[in-house]
């Protein structure tokens, strides 16, 4: 039977196992995480509920690209958020969001300033350099 004709039980079934079988390397590599998430769009892999300290080793990493993703984020239990690409800086860069911290935050809080971003946004407040808070 081809991939094309598979029912969808099965498809359902070989992605619970593609799942547990990250999730297994991921424990075994001391990840320690509430829930998984990914994304289609951009080929991310998300991790919910990690301490606000921690960041990804090259080991853990090389285990999640070697899955076959090309974007990282961990989500913080402090509302930060580090985000990895494939390729990139090795540790990461913070951000938070407003929308993610409350209703009455604003600006985009980075922990250091991003190259990639326009300078007009730091120059104006909608993004601010700030020390990651715990």
């Amino acid at each position: 039977m081809s991939e094309d004709e598979k029912e969808i039980s099965e498809r359902m079934f070989d992605g619970g196992f593609a799942e547990s079988e990250l999730s297994e390397s991921l424990y075994e590599a001391h990840v320690k995480y509430k829930t998984l998430g990914w994304d289609w769009y951009d080929n991310s892999l998300e991790l919910h509920g990690v301490a606000d300290d921690y960041r990804l080793s090259e080991e853990v990493q090389k285990i999640i690209y070697d899955a076959g993703f090309s974007k990282i984020y961990v989500n913080h239990e402090n509302k930060w958020e580090t985000h990895y690409n494939h390729g990139g800086n090795k540790n990461g860069w913070r951000v938070s969001y407003p929308h993610k911290r409350g209703e009455n935050e604003s600006g985009i809080l980075v922990e250091e300033p991003v190259k990639s971003w326009p300078k007009e946004w730091f120059d104006t407040g909608y993004a601010i350099v700030k020390k990651v808070m715990g």
